[in-house]
Formats: structure tokens, sequence, C-alpha cells
């Protein structure tokens, strides 16, 4: 009998620690859209962070030419299409 109490509470208690825990899950509203500018602007300070980087690299002799070069190409290609897309989304959230 002291067993079968003890299994009950033992349910009822990590219920409740479950409801507890998952409470504000079940609160919360439908999740959001991330904004798209947001995004974009993270993304294009996350690639100047890489240019930094790498030509920080280049300056310590950590890259042969032909990487950096090639690096840094590839690197100012995305960041110029983020540019492009972020005055895309700027003209898109003109009234």
């Amino acid at each position: 009998m002291i067993d079968a109490v003890l299994g009950f509470a033992l349910v009822g208690l990590a219920g409740a620690a479950g409801l507890f825990l998952l409470g504000p899950l079940l609160r919360a509203g439908p999740l959001r859209k991330p904004d798209e500018r947001a995004v974009l602007e993270a993304g294009h300070q996350a690639l100047l962070r890489a240019l930094h980087d790498l030509d920080l690299d280049w300056a310590v002799g950590k890259l042969s030419e032909d990487d950096y070069h090639s690096q840094r190409s590839h690197l100012l290609a995305e960041a110029s299409a983020v540019l492009r897309r972020l005055g895309r989304a700027s003209h898109e959230a003109e009234p």
C-alpha cells in the first residue's frame, strides 16, 4: 500500500515538474518569422568579421597568396549579394 502511494506521489511530482518546465512553451504564442532585414544585417556583419579575420590570417602568413585571394573574392561576392538584398528589402519596406 505504501509503495502504491509513494509511486503515485512520484508520478504526481514528476508531472508537476514537467508542467512547470514546459509551461512557458505551452503558454507561448505562435513563433514569429524572423525579420528578414535583421537576418540580412547579421549575415553582413558576419561576413565583415570573416573578411577581417581573413586579412589578419594573411598578414601573419597563415594563408598562401592563392588561398587568400580566392577566399577574399568569395567573401566579397557574398557580402555584395547581401547588400543588394538589403537594398531590395529597404525598397520593399518603404510605403
